[in-house]
């Protein structure tokens, strides 16, 4: 009896653990379809815009009745459009945050109209009439404080603003809001929550040198000024998903070293599910008051480099150096402003840094990387091998910023994948794990054989990976060995049972495992548009007839390839190569002389540059 219990729990467990892998692929399935599907950005429809103009007449300006006592104002403006009724509903905070809501809609019908009324007078608040200049103060009002005092507006507040035109500045009364000039419940810290104005509108100066130390606490303040409007924003779920996506589980990073690096991320880079990143959201916040350098500061701030850096030289709160990953030279910056930072030339620095005016800044934490007791050659070599290994693991990073590195990197791919094609006459290879692993290994000695590059002298190197197999690849009995122009070589786990879904559909359509495979190859962020593409192109109908099989109550998929790829791996329209060509022969040259690649080198973090 106890040995069919255990057999009952291990079957119970392995089916619990492989429903929860489905209703993951199905979630992922539907964050990709919702994500896919989402309207574009309000502010590019074009109709919306020209129908939200203070030139139609207005119809009607309504606002609560008790709005004064209650101080909350839910205000309704309605002009005649061109295409029908358009109306705007503003909520207003008057006590605490300003402009809170703000939406509408255009081509409405009276009867539309007068529901919105009902329904506003079932909610407590029935309407009446409003002088429109009164509408505009508390609506204009509302964003003028929500700005002051660091509150989010409302995402589309500036398409809905439309149909009321702004009072000039001295005409806006923030008299109205709050208690004394302060919001009713002001935080601990609300003196130096305080956004001044002038610290944004006031132009940037900086010289051929770069910038002085007035002009440095300035960005500094206003990345401060970003980092605390983040901070302000409700987006716990927005968090935990880019836990995930950052660090590959929903947890927040242990040490305040690594939080800070994240948060930076998060802030800059992190696309938001609505659309954008958070210092998307900065810029369309303060946007009337912002001066066109500061904009071009804050767009410039999501173009981050990282990289593993050699400091070439010092001078002042300069840095010159040389990122390893992309192989282009910066002179950085740092908002921080301490007199000796500690860096030296021969120093090697792991950080991120940001265009800034011409020249650059480091953003997020810079960690120094310090001698494993070898002597200087042999750490450099370590290091430069290290670097090299990371550009072979993240080819995002080897690219940015560096146009001749990704060219000669993608002639490197292209004469790969002839190569291959010589070598196996295809351009891919099924079998088990280790034959796949044989026959890789057997392609890298050909190639040293048959692909010499013919600007060796001139110092250019292609580098690739070891000639090794993660253990899950190894184990499989079913590894498809692809080769792309573009990407270059990589592997897949199931591809053979991948293959005869589409090449026999009508043995494979309506089975759970057949529907669960082309979800995941489908659905997954770390296999590309080539296993796809092939399968549409060898099995076009049969193509057709298995991606019909996806169906929710939305309707089908897109069967056309190009659509389909737009809706589930758009980033593959922009792919990168897999190989990194590295330019700098001497490094190349060095690295293959390091006996392991470092270990622990980061032994210190420069707090300061946060």
């Amino acid at each position: 009896m106890g040995e069919k219990d255990s057999q009952i729990r291990e079957t119970m467990t392995k089916k619990s653990k492989k429903e929860k892998q489905v209703r993951k692929r199905k979630e992922a399935l539907k964050r990709k379809k919702a994500k896919a599907r989402a309207l574009p950005k309000i502010l590019r429809d074009e109709a919306l815009l020209e129908a939200l103009n203070t030139r139609h007449p207005l119809v009607e300006c309504l606002i609560n009745e008790e709005w004064q006592e209650e101080k909350v104002a839910s205000i309704l403006v309605i002009r005649d459009g061109s295409g029908g009724l358009v109306f705007a509903n503003y909520l207003v905070d008057l006590a605490q945050r300003g402009l809170k809501d703000a939406w509408g809609n255009f081509g409405a019908s009276r009867s539309d109209i007068e529901l919105i009324k009902s329904k506003s007078s079932r909610a407590g608040f029935p309407l009446v009439p409003c002088d429109q200049n009164l509408a505009e103060k508390i609506v204009h009002g509302g964003i003028a404080w929500a700005r002051k005092w660091g509150y989010k507006l409302p995402r589309e507040c500036q398409v809905w603003t439309r149909l009321l035109a702004p009072p000039p500045p001295s005409e806006i009364d923030l008299g109205l809001f709050g208690v004394e000039g302060k919001p009713l419940y002001p935080s601990a810290d609300l003196d130096q929550d305080v956004l001044d104005e002038e610290l944004l509108s006031d132009d940037l100066q900086v010289s051929e040198e770069g910038f002085t130390k007035e002009a440095l606490a300035r960005i500094g303040d206003i990345k401060h000024a970003l980092v605390r409007f983040a901070k302000s924003l409700e987006f716990t779920d927005e968090m935990n998903l880019a836990f995930e996506k950052r660090r590959g589980e929903p947890n927040p990073p242990d040490s305040e070293e690594d939080w800070i690096d994240f948060f930076d991320w998060f802030i800059l880079e992190y696309e938001l599910k609505e659309g954008g990143t958070i210092a998307d959201l900065f810029l369309e916040h303060y946007e009337e008051i912002m001066s066109k350098d500061v904009r071009e500061l804050v767009l410039g701030w999501q173009n981050v480099i990282e990289g593993l850096f050699e400091v070439k030289g010092v001078s002042g709160y300069a840095i010159d150096m040389k990122n390893l990953l992309n192989e282009r030279e910066y002179r950085v910056f740092s908002t921080a402003l301490h007199d000796d930072h500690g860096f030296r030339p021969g120093d090697f620095l792991y950080a991120r840094v940001v265009p800034v005016m011409g020249f650059h800044l480091f953003s997020g934490n810079v960690r120094l990387l310090q001698g494993d007791g070898s002597s200087g050659e042999a750490f450099r070599a370590k290091v430069y091998r290290e670097a090299m290994e990371m550009q072979a693991r993240n080819p995002r990073l080897a690219f940015i910023d560096n146009p001749e590195k990704l060219q000669k990197s993608r002639d490197t791919v292209r004469k790969y994948h002839e190569a291959f094609v010589r070598h196996f006459g295809a351009n891919e290879m099924i079998g088990t794990g280790k034959s796949i692993l044989l026959q890789y290994r057997g392609f890298f000695e050909y190639l040293a054989r048959n692909l010499r590059d013919p600007n060796k002298e001139d110092g250019v190197s292609p580098y690739s990976p070891e000639v090794e197999l993660p253990d899950e690849v190894l184990a499989s009995d079913d590894v498809g060995m692809l080769c792309d122009p573009v990407e270059g070589i990589f592997f897949l786990i199931d591809y053979g049972r991948f293959i005869d879904v589409f090449r026999s559909p009508e043995q494979h359509m309506g089975k759970a495992k057949a529907e669960e495979l082309v979800a995941e190859y489908l659905t997954s962020d770390s296999i590309s548009d080539v296993p796809l593409r092939r399968m549409a192109e060898r099995f076009p109908l049969n193509f057709k007839r298995v991606i019909e099989q996806f169906q929710d109550e939305e309707g089908s998929y897109p069967t056309d390839i190009e659509d389909l790829m737009w809706e589930f791996k758009p980033w593959t329209f922009k792919k990168l190569p897999r190989i990194v060509t590295v330019l700098d022969g001497r490094m190349a040259s060095l690295a293959k002389r390091a006996e392991q690649k470092p270990t622990s080198l980061v032994s210190r973090v420069k707090r300061w540059f946060s």
